[in-house]
């Protein structure tokens, strides 16, 4: 059964979009107006606040109040890497909408100390180290930002492919750099996917409420020459835009045909 806040979350929600009483770019009413309105206390509508944040619906933006979002599409994740003709690799994110992703600014290039998470899975580089970073905003054209893409490069990759410190890598991007460039390819991909609070940077940057849960997802590309990883892009999205879908392969263990279940015999203590 639904709680109160709840409800009246529901309600508010069903009068945010374009054409309706709170369009995006809007604010909502104050607490003390929906109080009024709903004739509940304002802890209650706090949660139905706090709710709407979680939904991806609300932000709230220091002296303006709670600032109505764009509702979007929930997008499907599936596992694959495509690679279109003529063009660079197409990652499963990406993937998930048709045509050419826009960037939310310029993309950004620098070398700064990387963070532990990425050095643990480096594994052989100390946190702290100066690291080239590759970092884009993204979204489907005419969508509010979708993605935060953070690449750390290697620091040896530098040594034989300086064009990966340029903003303009060439065609296919600095994967082809890396592969070719560098000799490193071909790349193979290992993915660790977690469900995590967005940093108050992730979250302006993504322009999304910080209390709405966000997918943080690690892709690790192993260079087949020295078998240790050469690029991680660390991507954090809005829990309440994308939904990860899989085909579950079966373990040796459940190859079929598998033998029928048999249950235990029972035994009895007769003594």
């Amino acid at each position: 059964m639904a709680t109160k806040s709840e409800e009246i979350a529901a309600a508010l929600a069903e009068r945010i979009g374009e054409d309706r009483d709170f369009p995006p770019g809007s604010t909502l009413p104050r607490t003390d107006d929906l109080v009024q309105e709903f004739g509940v206390s304002k802890v209650t509508v706090g949660g139905a606040i706090e709710l709407l944040e979680r939904w991806g619906l609300l932000r709230a933006v220091k002296k303006a109040g709670y600032l109505v979002l764009q509702p979007v599409e929930r997008r499907t994740v599936r596992d694959a890497v495509r690679r279109p003709r003529g063009g660079g690799y197409v990652f499963p994110v990406v993937a998930s909408a048709p045509g050419a992703w826009v960037l939310h600014g310029r993309e950004q290039v620098d070398r700064l100390p990387v963070p532990d998470d990425i050095a643990e899975l480096f594994a052989d580089i100390e946190p702290g180290s100066q690291v080239l970073r590759r970092r884009r905003v993204s979204s489907p054209p005419g969508e509010p930002p979708f993605q935060l893409a953070d690449t750390w490069l290697r620091p040896e990759l530098e040594e034989s492919a300086p064009e990966l410190a340029e903003h303009d890598t060439g065609p296919g991007g600095y994967l082809e750099v890396i592969e070719h460039g560098a000799g490193h390819g071909p790349l193979s991909w290992d993915r660790f996917l977690q469900i995590d609070m967005p940093t108050a940077e992730e979250a302006q940057l993504l322009q999304v409420s910080r209390k709405l849960p966000v997918w943080r997802q690690y892709t690790v590309g192993v260079s087949a020459k020295t078998n240790r990883p050469v690029e991680i892009t660390a991507v954090v999205i809005p829990g309440a835009r994308v939904r990860y879908a899989t085909k579950l392969r079966r373990d040796a263990s459940a190859r079929w045909p598998v033998e029928p279940f048999a249950p235990a015999p029972q035994s009895f203590d007769v003594g």
